[in-house]
C-alpha cells in the first residue's frame, strides 16, 4: 500500500480553477471582479527590435493580429532554421508583441493585472516601459500586476519572446503568445490570485465533507472587519451549503480562512457522471461586496491501490488513457477553444476516460473542458529536470525555477475534479534522487489530495531502472512496460506499490496505409536515435521480450506502399535517404502491426487482466508535430487519430474495447485496383460478440469474438464487403465499404453550421473525394481550393500526411488517402459564409455557415 501520506490513499476530490473556469468562452464578471479577454488587437513583429518597450518605438511595419497566436506554424518547413527532428524543421527566432489600450474611469482604486495562459518562450513583459517580469518557462501561466505604472488615457503593454536557440523541446513547441490573455480588474480586498484551495474529507452517498481554505488580500485596511460568506451552489444555482467566518484585517496583508460544509445526498463526479457544483467566496467589509470569487466543483473520491488498482467513489475502474501533446495540426501551438474541444470530445467518443499531458502544462480551459466532458487528466509538469535534453530546453533554467514553476502549476489546477494525479516529469536525463524528493515534498506540501507519479520510473532513465523500489506514490512504465514479464516482475518485487502504464503502449498507424508484413521499428522504420547508436535493422536482443505479431499473409500483399519522394506546396520531390529501410521508414500499416514491442491489443489486454496495473496511456492520442523520422518527415504516426483528428483503424479497436455501445469496424478498404483474386486480411474489430462477414451479399462465416482481432482472407473482387456484429445471435451493429471509381466530386461535413462573431469560434471542414455515386476513393490525392466569402476566414488547413510539407496558411491542400481539412473560425460581423471547394475535374461543392451576431463578451480597449 501507499506511504504514510497516504495511508489507504483514498484520495479525495478537489473542484475546479480560480474565477470559473467554464470553457465556455465568455468573460466572467461578478461583484467586485471584472475579468476581460485580451486576445484581440495586437501589433506583431517577427524578428528582434532593440528598444521595442519604449511606449514611444514606431510599429508602423508590424502587423495586426489576434491571439492565442503562433508564428513558427506560419512558416515554411526547411532544415536551415535551426529546428530538428524534435522541434519539426519550422522557424523559431525571437518576436515582438504590442498591445494599446485606454485606460478606464472604473479602474480608479481598482488592482489591473494582466494574466498570460502561456508565452513560448523566455517572455519578458513591460508596461508603458516599465519591465514587470521574466519567464523562462513556456508552458505555465502567470500573471503581473499592472496598476503601479497604468496612466490615464493610453497605455502600452510590449511583449518580447525569445525562442532564438531554437532546439528546445523534444516535439512542435510552437513561438509566441500562443495561449489566451486576460485582464483582470478587482478591489484592494479581494481573494487572493488563484486563492482557493477545495478539498472533501469526507466522501459517500450519504453525505459530502467540503473543505474550503481561501486567502483573503486586504491590502490598504488594517483593524477592519472582513467577512467571508461560502456558499456552494448545485447546477441549478440552489445553494445546498453555506457558512460565513469574519477576521481582523492586519498589516500581513493575507488573511487564511478554512470553512468546512456539509452536502446531503452529494451528486458524485465520474467520467460517466461529471456534475459540477459551484463554490462561490463573497468577501465583504462594512457590509459592502468587495469580491465574489466562483470555483466550479466536482466531488469524488479517489483510492489508488496496490492490489486492486484504481477505484473511483468505491468502483474499480480502469484508466483508458491516452498521452497528448499541446499542439493541433494546422494551427500549430495556438489552439483555439473549438478545435480543442473537437479533440477532446472524439477521444471520450472513442471510450477515452484520461489524458496524460505530457510533457508540460496545458492551457487552463483544457483542464476546464475534461471537468465538464468528464475526462480524468494525469497533469505532467516538466519533461525533464537538471539536465537538458533538447540541448535549449527548460533544463538550462530548472535550478533556478523549478520551484516557482511547480507552485504556480499546482495552485493553478489543484482544484480540479478531472486531475487525479500529479507527474514530476518523463524520462529524466541524468536526474537525482534529491532532486525528485524536493519536487515529492513540494507537491505533497501543496496538494496532500493526490498521488504523484512520473513517466518512466525512479527517478531516471539510466539510474535505477523499472525494478526497483519508488519513492513515488504510484510506480509509473514507459516503454518498458510493453515487456514481457515488466508488470508481473515489479508486482512481486514490491507488492506494496501501485503501478500504471504511463507510456504503454508505443504504435503506430498511417491513415489508410496497409501492410500485411508486421514492422517493428527498431528493425524496419528506425527512429533517429536508434539510426545514431547502431541498433538499427535488427530486433536480435529484444526476441525474448516482445510480444511477436504474426504475419497477416506470407507474403506482403501490398508493397506499392513505399515512400521514395515527398510533396510541398505543389512539388515532388526526391526523398534522399540511402538506408536500406528508406522506403519504408515514413508511412505505417494501419494494421495493427507496426509498433516498438507490443501490439495496442495486446497491451491493453495485459492492463485488463491485472487487476494491480490501473491502466495505462498510450503513446498518443493524436499524431503531433515534431519528434519526427528525420527529414523530411513532420511527424510520427503514433496518434489513434492523425493530426486532422481523423479517426485511424485503432481508434475503432480502442472503441471496441473502451466502450459498449455496439460498434463494428473492418478494414482495410475495399478499393484495390489490380489486386482481383489476391487474398486479402480483412480485420475486423468489435464489442459484439460475434460477426458474420458478406461480400457483394454472400456470407463468408460467421466468427465468435474471443478476446482477439477476427481476421478473414478474402479473394479481391470489386464490390462491397459489409460487417455485422451479432449479440445474442441479434444484429447490432454494421460496418461496410463499396469499391470505389474514379474521383468525380467533393463532399463536406461540417463540424458547426452555425458560429458566433466573435472572431473565435470555428467550424471543421472535413473534405472528402468521392466517385460519380457519392462513394469515397481512399486512394484519391486531388488537389483542393478553399474559397471563403463572407463574415469567415480560412486559417489553415491539412490532410494528414507526414511527407507533406506544405504550408499550413494557404487557400489549398492536396488530399490524402481521400481527405483533407480546412478551418474556418467567424470575424465579428453576423452573416452568411459561403465555403466553395473546387479541383480541376470534380464537381465543386458549396457550403453555408451562418454566423449570428454575438452579444456575450464585453470588450474592453480593444
Amino acid at each position: 500500500m501507499m506511504k504514510s501520506q497516504f495511508p489507504l490513499l483514498t484520495l479525495l476530490l478537489i473542484g475546479l480553477v480560480l474565477f470559473g473556469a467554464s470553457f465556455i468562452k465568455k468573460e466572467k464578471s461578478t461583484p467586485g471582479r471584472q475579468r476581460i479577454n485580451f486576445d484581440l488587437n495586437w501589433k506583431f513583429y517577427q524578428g528582434d527590435k532593440a528598444g521595442a518597450e519604449n511606449p514611444n518605438f514606431p510599429v508602423d511595419d508590424w502587423r495586426s493580429v489576434n491571439l492565442p497566436h503562433d508564428w513558427s506554424i506560419e512558416g515554411k518547413y526547411d532544415t536551415i532554421y535551426g529546428t530538428d527532428w524534435q522541434s519539426g524543421y519550422l522557424p523559431a527566432g525571437i518576436g515582438w508583441y504590442r498591445k494599446t489600450f485606454d485606460w478606464h474611469s472604473e479602474w480608479q482604486n481598482k488592482k489591473v493585472s494582466v494574466q498570460f495562459d502561456g508565452v513560448y518562450m523566455n517572455s519578458d513583459v513591460w508596461l508603458n516601459g516599465q519591465h514587470l517580469g521574466k519567464r523562462p518557462y513556456g508552458y505555465i501561466s502567470f500573471m503581473y500586476d499592472l496598476t503601479p505604472y497604468l496612466k490615464k488615457g493610453k497605455n502600452i503593454l510590449a511583449v518580447k519572446v525569445d525562442h532564438s536557440k531554437p532546439q528546445s523541446g523534444r516535439w512542435y513547441t510552437g513561438s509566441g503568445i500562443y495561449r489566451h490573455v486576460w485582464l483582470e480588474v478587482t478591489n484592494p480586498v479581494r481573494v487572493a490570485h488563484w486563492g482557493t484551495q477545495v478539498t472533501t474529507p469526507g466522501v459517500s452517498a450519504a453525505k459530502a465533507t467540503i473543505n474550503i481554505k481561501t486567502q483573503v488580500l486586504s491590502e490598504g485596511i488594517t483593524g477592519e472587519n472582513i467577512q467571508l460568506e461560502t456558499r456552494i451552489l448545485d447546477k441549478t444555482g440552489k445553494t445546498v451549503a453555506s457558512g460565513t467566518t469574519a477576521k481582523k484585517s492586519d498589516e500581513a496583508k493575507t488573511l487564511d480562512f478554512e470553512q468546512q460544509l456539509t452536502i446531503e445526498g452529494p451528486q458524485l463526479w465520474s467520467p460517466d457522471t461529471p456534475y459540477l457544483y459551484e463554490v462561490v467566496n463573497i468577501v465583504r467589509v462594512r457590509n459592502q461586496v468587495t469580491d465574489e470569487y466562483h470555483t466550479p466543483l466536482g466531488i469524488r473520491k479517489l483510492d489508488f491501490n496496490a492490489a486492486k488498482g484504481f477505484l473511483l467513489n468505491d468502483k474499480q475502474v480502469k484508466i483508458k488513457g491516452v498521452c497528448l501533446h499541446h499542439d493541433a495540426g494546422p494551427v500549430g501551438a495556438a489552439v483555439p477553444d473549438d478545435v480543442l474541444y473537437r479533440r477532446l470530445k472524439l477521444l471520450k467518443d472513442m471510450g477515452c476516460n484520461t489524458i496524460r499531458t505530457s510533457h508540460n502544462p496545458f492551457a487552463p480551459e483544457f483542464y476546464s473542458m475534461c471537468d465538464s466532458l468528464g475526462i480524468m487528466v494525469m497533469n505532467e509538469t516538466f519533461d525533464g529536470w537538471e539536465t537538458a535534453k533538447a540541448r535549449h530546453d527548460y533544463g538550462n533554467y530548472f535550478a533556478e525555477w523549478w520551484q516557482k514553476d511547480a507552485t504556480d502549476f499546482i495552485r493553478r489546477d489543484r482544484n480540479h475534479p478531472s486531475i487525479i494525479i500529479w507527474s514530476i516529469g518523463n524520462e529524466v536525463v541524468k536526474g537525482t534522487l534529491d532532486t525528485q524528493k524536493k519536487l515529492l515534498q513540494l507537491f505533497h506540501t501543496l496538494d496532500p489530495t493526490r498521488p504523484v507519479t512520473q513517466g518512466g520510473h525512479d527517478p531516471t532513465r539510466g539510474m535505477t531502472g523499472d525494478k526497483a523500489r519508488t519513492a513515488l506514490d504510484i510506480n509509473g512504465f514507459n516503454g518498458g512496460g510493453e515487456e514481457i514479464g515488466a508488470f508481473e516482475e515489479f508486482h512481486e518485487k514490491f507488492p506494496d506499490i501501485p503501478s500504471i502504464g504511463t507510456e504503454v503502449p508505443h504504435t503506430y498507424q498511417t491513415r489508410g496505409v496497409y501492410r500485411t508484413t508486421t514492422n517493428w521499428r527498431r528493425q524496419h522504420f528506425p527512429a533517429p536515435w536508434e539510426i545514431r547508436s547502431g541498433s538499427a535493422g535488427s530486433m536480435k536482443d529484444k526476441a525474448d521480450k516482445v510480444f511477436r505479431i504474426a504475419d497477416l499473409a506470407p507474403q506482403e500483399v501490398f508493397p506499392e506502399e513505399q515512400q521514395t519522394t515527398y510533396y510541398q506546396n505543389g512539388e515532388v520531390k526526391p526523398i534522399l535517404n540511402k538506408k536500406p529501410w528508406a522506403t519504408n521508414i515514413y508511412y505505417q500499416s494501419s494494421y495493427d502491426n507496426a509498433t516498438v514491442r507490443s501490439s495496442a491489443r495486446k497491451a491493453w489486454q495485459r492492463v485488463r487482466d491485472f487487476d494491480y496495473v490501473m491502466g495505462h496511456f498510450r503513446w498518443t492520442g493524436f499524431d503531433y508535430l515534431g519528434e519526427t523520422n528525420g527529414w523530411p518527415s513532420r511527424m510520427a504516426n503514433f496518434g489513434v487519430l492523425d493530426i486532422c483528428g481523423f479517426p485511424k483503424d485503432h481508434y475503432y479497436l480502442y472503441q471496441s474495447l473502451w466502450t459498449e455501445k455496439p460498434m463494428v469496424h473492418l478494414l482495410p478498404h475495399w478499393t484495390h485496383p489490380a489486386k482481383e483474386g489476391t487474398k486479402i486480411p480483412v480485420v475486423v474489430y468489435t464489442n459484439g460478440d460475434a460477426v458474420e462477414l458478406f461480400l457483394n451479399g454472400k456470407s463468408l462465416g460467421k466468427q465468435p469474438y474471443q478476446d482477439e482481432q477476427l481476421v478473414w482472407q478474402v479473394p479481391y473482387e470489386p464490390g462491397t464487403i459489409k460487417a455485422v456484429a451479432l449479440k445474442n445471435g441479434k444484429e447490432v451493429a454494421t460496418h461496410s465499404y463499396t469499391t470505389a471509381g474514379a474521383p468525380a466530386a467533393i463532399q463536406v461535413k461540417l463540424d458547426k453550421n452555425q458560429l458566433n462573431a466573435n472572431l473565435k469560434d470555428i467550424t471543421h471542414l472535413e473534405v472528402t473525394v468521392v466517385d460519380s455515386k457519392g462513394t469515397p476513393v481512399p486512394l484519391a490525392t486531388n488537389n483542393i481550393s478553399f474559397s471563403v466569402n463572407g463574415p469567415g476566414k480560412l486559417i489553415g488547413v491539412d490532410n494528414g500526411d507526414p511527407l507533406d510539407l506544405s504550408n499550413y496558411k494557404t487557400n489549398q491542400r492536396r488530399a490524402f488517402r481521400g481527405k483533407c481539412l480546412g478551418l474556418v473560425q467567424a470575424t465579428d460581423k453576423p452573416g452568411v459564409i459561403k465555403v466553395n471547394l473546387s479541383s480541376p475535374g470534380l464537381k465543386s461543392k458549396e457550403v453555408t455557415i451562418q454566423v449570428k451576431k454575438d452579444e456575450s463578451e464585453k470588450r474592453i480597449g480593444l
